[in-house]
């Protein structure tokens, strides 16, 4: 009996041992994981953390190259978003989205961060006008400073100042920040998404 008593104490403790250590893993490196010592994967929200969760992975994980995409609904705080954004193309880092990929919001510029940017038939690039509070960006005039953080992004990306602008103003106009406008392949090629 005290056998069986010491079995089952020790699997108790074997599968608290293993559920701390994902829960770990997760809260460590949130909506990212690992699926090959080069290649990583985002699946889920990017929240306040996701700079640090992303300086962890690479920490961790050096030689990651590729970034994959799963169902990415956007961040909750678009200018630590672009902090990791920047991180992952100066790292040269690689951007794809495979074929069930649905990007939408702030993971659209993570994606566009990419060194090259490659997508799948059938991956979704879902855009809006973003909001803070009770303001949107169709509040703020064209050209105004409340808009230059995203252009300067896109240049930081590698488009045009010029480029940048219309990219912009297309996402901003395309859907309201309560909405969302799956771009068309037309789009996805008119503002040059894809980058081989």
């Amino acid at each position: 009996m005290s056998k069986i008593i010491l079995v089952f104490f020790f699997t108790i403790s074997i599968n608290l041992f293993l559920s701390c250590s994902k829960n770990e893993n997760s809260f460590k490196y949130g909506p990212f994981s690992i699926q090959d010592d080069t290649t990583a994967l985002i699946h889920g929200d990017m929240g306040n953390r996701i700079e640090n969760q992303f300086n962890n992975l690479m920490e961790d994980y050096p030689d990651i190259r590729l970034l994959n995409f799963g169902e990415c609904p956007g961040s909750k705080n678009d200018e630590v978003m672009m902090d990791a954004a920047k991180t992952l193309r100066n790292r040269g880092i690689n951007t794809h989205l495979p074929a069930d990929a649905v990007i939408e919001s702030g993971a659209v510029d993570l994606f566009l961060s990419g060194k090259n940017r490659t997508r799948e038939t059938g991956s979704k690039i879902g855009v809006h006008a973003w909001s803070s509070g009770n303001k949107s960006a169709g509040d703020y005039a064209v050209g105004h400073e409340e808009h230059e953080i995203y252009i300067n992004f896109y240049v930081f990306c590698g488009y045009s100042m010029e480029e940048a602008e219309e990219l912009y103003y297309f996402i901003i106009n395309a859907a309201g920040p309560d909405d969302i406008h799956y771009m068309t392949e037309e789009e996805i090629d008119e503002y040059s998404f894809i980058k081989p």
